[in-house]
């Protein structure tokens, strides 16, 4: 019997980085020959497809829970409000240990925003947890009066297959990984590459998910836009650029998944002072924070990089995957479930 029940969006015909982060948990566990029974919430994709997500995962959650001792919901924004409150009393109902982790760096701004009732339904239900997982340290400390089981559970990754080289050369090559839209920043990168020396390479790899851009718009600009990356060439394109960009500004912004995997190759990072992301920068040692919005400011960090202290960057940035590898991370994450 399989004690342990996990629900979460996994990889499959959505892609996102909590798609990415709940996937990676799953495969760790059965790497690692944990028993457990998963339900997946985000099974069904289409328009709508919400309620008959949830309808999905109350039906499984009726069948399994009575036979599991510990549950964990794995949520984004929608999940924690509608899903996991119905899960916990299920639980409660079972006698089972809840465990609830929250996807992403706005959970604080989600709940100071929600009605009374809502606020309520949250600190009667999932901040009553048996343990409570959150992205950031702000989170912890944040939420720490509601609950004292609650921990950090970092956006991770695993460590490449290929060796890391502490005598990586700079040659000016810069990338931008992620969702091509305006809160990601994408241009501040367009209006500052104008301004680069013209043996300054700017790469864009990511899906256009913003009405504003279209091809057209790259060819006014000193950028080369490469399309999306299926996510399995993910680490090894980046490993072909010196620097990676990511001036974001997104409200719902966490631990953005591709600066861990730039540390995890030795890739310094410039990116943004907004939200959690100075909790895992070190401005000046694995990259440059930059003020949001601010294609100069974009312009002058690319600059600071040269091929005297590039090396150092690197070093560090490597040094810094150690907080984020996936192995050390899910262990301790696993260690506190299994203790329950």
């Amino acid at each position: 019997m399989k004690q342990i029940l996990i629900i979460g969006p996994i990889s499959g015909k959505t892609y996102g980085g909590t798609t990415v982060l709940m996937q990676d948990f799953y495969d760790y566990l059965k790497a690692n020959n944990i028993e457990f029974r998963f339900i997946q919430s985000n099974k069904f994709v289409f328009k709508g497809a919400f309620t008959i997500n949830f309808v999905y995962v109350i039906i499984k959650c009726f069948i399994f829970i009575p036979f599991s001792k510990k549950v964990m919901v794995n949520a984004s924004s929608n999940g924690t409000f509608y899903l996991a409150p119905f899960i916990f009393i299920m639980s409660a109902v079972f006698n089972s240990k809840f465990v609830f982790r929250k996807f992403a760096g706005s959970f604080d701004e989600l709940y100071t925003e929600a009605n009374s009732g809502l606020k309520y339904l949250i600190r009667k239900t999932i901040l009553k947890a048996d343990l409570i997982f959150v992205e950031t340290q702000h989170l912890v400390n944040y939420f720490s009066e509601y609950s004292q089981y609650i921990h950090w559970f970092p956006n991770v990754r695993q460590k490449p297959n290929f060796q890391y080289s502490n005598t990586r050369k700079f040659k000016k090559r810069f990338v931008f990984i992620s969702h091509v839209k305006r809160g990601k920043g994408i241009f501040e990168i367009l209006e500052c590459s104008n301004f680069l020396p013209d043996d300054y390479n700017i790469d864009i790899y990511g899906p256009i998910v913003d009405d504003e851009i279209d091809l057209e718009l790259f060819k006014k600009f000193k950028v080369n836009y490469k399309g999306s990356l299926p996510p399995k060439e993910v680490l090894t394109t980046l490993n072909q650029y010196d620097v990676l960009l990511l001036p974001t500004f997104l409200p719902t912004e966490g631990y953005p998944g591709i600066l861990i995997e730039a540390y995890s190759l030795g890739i310094p990072v410039i990116t943004t002072n907004w939200k959690a992301i100075p909790e895992i920068v070190e401005d000046g040692l694995t990259g440059f924070l930059i003020k949001p919005q601010s294609s100069k400011a974009l312009q002058e960090a690319i600059m600071q990089f040269n091929v005297k202290n590039y090396l150092s960057f690197s070093k560090a940035a490597r040094a810094k995957f150690s907080d984020f590898d996936r192995d050390i991370v899910n262990k301790r994450v696993l260690d506190e479930i299994i203790k329950l």
